[in-house]
């Protein structure tokens, strides 16, 4: 997901906006999607010193629902690297919520039974599209929460299991996502990975891809 960083006062607001069209795409998954990602993103107390000053890291999401249609004449229209789109099902071709065909692009597929606003998997996608890899660490025991990046299949301590009392690695023994927190270290990796334009900071791709119902790439005509 794209994203635009600007210099306001003293914050660096990261302001995006994402369009949700597809079959679940209605304006309660919006409003729910909205509160996951500001509330997960906005937890770390990030602080960016500068020359003179110091910045906190502030994130302002939007969300909307809108027809395939709206979204179509939107996709062919868009040059901004704030403008998102995600369209939203309940299947796919790769069986799970994902972001256009590689990090840091403003186009995703999810799946509705990802339980999109109600755990991590927004929050988690919206990482992706920010340009964030999942870690090559995949052991987080003994150190506290996991982080939002952390990929399903991490090992955690007993009590981020899906089963407290499961082996780890072993079935119910691996991290159950809604446990994710955004670490620190995750934002300033999204922001080194940004792009300095004309004082801003201009995070990610805008490529503008439409997917089928299926998640299939297909053009907006």
């Amino acid at each position: 997901m794209s994203a635009i960083g600007y210099i306001e006062e003293d914050e660096i607001r990261v302001k995006a906006r994402i369009f949700l069209y597809g079959k679940y795409a209605d304006a309660p998954l919006a409003a729910d999607i909205e509160a996951e990602i500001n509330r997960m993103w906005n937890q770390p107390l990030v602080v960016i010193p500068v020359p003179d000053r110091y910045l906190k890291v502030r994130f302002q999401v939007r969300v909307e629902a809108i027809t395939v249609e709206e979204a179509k004449q939107k996709m062919r229209e868009n040059r901004s690297h704030e403008v998102n789109f995600v369209r939203v099902e309940d299947a796919n071709i790769v069986e799970r919520s994902m972001m256009g065909m590689g990090l840091g692009q403003n186009s995703g597929h999810w799946l509705i039974t990802d339980q999109l606003g109600q755990s991590t998997t927004a929050a988690h996608e919206f990482g992706h599209a920010l340009g964030l890899p999942h870690p090559r660490q995949l052991d987080y025991r003994g150190t506290g929460y996991p982080p939002l990046m952390a990929p399903r299949g991490t090992l955690v301590d007993a009590i981020f299991q899906w089963n407290p009392l499961a082996e780890p690695g072993a079935f119910g023994g691996t991290m159950k996502p809604v446990h994710r927190r955004v670490r620190q270290e995750e934002i300033m990796e999204v922001l080194a990975r940004a792009v300095q334009v004309e004082g801003n900071f201009i995070i990610g791709e805008i490529s503008n891809l439409y997917f089928d119902e299926m998640g299939n790439l297909a053009e907006p005509v």
